[in-house]
């Protein structure tokens, strides 16, 4: 790597491995995140930090599937990228890899980050809301792990704390699982059919209106819901809004969702729970357990408690632009 700042001494060693053929990120999936954590493994004791750098536009996908496939993870794992080329005489490409190096080898963070801009968040809770902007992701719940500006202060009492069991990669993901956003006026048989005539969908994701209402007094569409569960489906109900959540009981069309067996995602991004339910999937498989626990926070990926919230109101707030940086960090290209 050509960069002046990579040779300045204050700088942490690091290695570069690079994927071949380089492919766009619109094209990668469960494969290509798998053989990521298979190097992250095979070098987990001998670096302090990995830096994964990607393209932008399924970022938080990867980032989130990493967070669930990398258990009692005690390292940092920055992903970044850039909207601008680093080809090109002005792009962010330059400081987004140097933060998220110095931040990767600096940070005692026990888990999956993504620095992008000024911000470095928690991956899970990281969405692309920007695709031109130099502030292409943001995390609606949940606040920043650390913000950049003339040093790089974390949020301490957001962090995860550190991993209690030994590092174990998970890289079986079972991504049978589908998206669907509702829409007022939306003909319900659609979704009917998908279902009767899906012979291994595993999971069905519901974006629905507000805190997770729906079309309730259409009976087809809960027959349909229906339908999913007796075929051992899973139905997730995720909030179309940014900030906030979904809580079934909150009004009474809600309610029928969830005695229809809908299951709350709480204030889950699209990315996470598609992606923690792969993890589930594949790890657990039986419907009924993966069901009980896509409402629990398994890697900080859902706000589940009133502490949670209290935790993200008041944070401790650390600087760590002037400690010491460890010797080495690997960077993943």
């Amino acid at each position: 790597m050509s960069l002046p700042e990579t040779k300045r001494p204050e700088m942490p060693l690091f290695e570069i491995k690079e994927y071949v053929p380089l492919i766009d990120s619109s094209l990668m999936g469960p494969d290509h995140w798998a053989e990521i954590t298979e190097d992250i493994s095979a070098n987990y004791f001998d670096f302090d930090g990995f830096v994964v750098i990607m393209g932008t536009d399924t970022m938080a996908y990867a980032a989130s599937a990493l967070s669930f496939m990398l258990e009692n993870l005690g390292k940092t794992v920055v992903f970044t990228g850039s909207q601008i080329p680093f080809c090109n005489v002005y792009n962010d490409a330059r400081r987004n890899l140097v933060v998220s190096i110095i931040f990767a080898a600096g940070s005692d963070f026990s888990e999956v980050c993504i620095c992008f801009n000024d911000k470095i968040f928690r991956a899970n809770r990281t969405i692309k809301v920007n695709s031109v902007g130099l502030d292409a992701f943001d995390s609606p719940n949940y606040p920043p792990l650390a913000t950049i500006g003339a040093s790089i202060r974390v949020n301490r009492d957001l962090c995860l704390p550190p991993p209690r069991g030994a590092f174990r990669v998970h890289k079986t993901l079972n991504s049978k699982v589908i998206v669907l956003k509702l829409v007022p006026g939306f003909d319900d048989s659609m979704i009917h059919a998908l279902i009767q005539h899906s012979i291994d969908l595993k999971a069905l994701v519901l974006e629905m209106y507000g805190t997770g209402n729906g079309p309730s007094r259409k009976q087809s569409l809960l027959d349909a819901i229906r339908l999913a569960k007796e075929k051992g489906m899973v139905v997730v109900a995720l909030s179309q809004c940014l900030k906030g959540g979904v809580c079934l009981s909150t009004y009474t069309m809600g309610r029928e969702f969830e005695a229809a067996g809908v299951v709350s995602g709480g204030d889950m991004t699209t990315e996470a729970c598609t992606t923690k339910l792969a993890y589930l999937f594949g790890v657990v498989q039986d419907p009924l357990e993966v069901s009980q626990l896509i409402g629990k926070s398994i890697r900080g990926e859902i706000t589940a408690s009133d502490s949670d919230r209290k935790r993200q109101a008041g944070f401790l707030v650390d600087d760590i632009s002037t400690r010491p940086l460890p010797s080495f960090i690997h960077s993943k290209l």
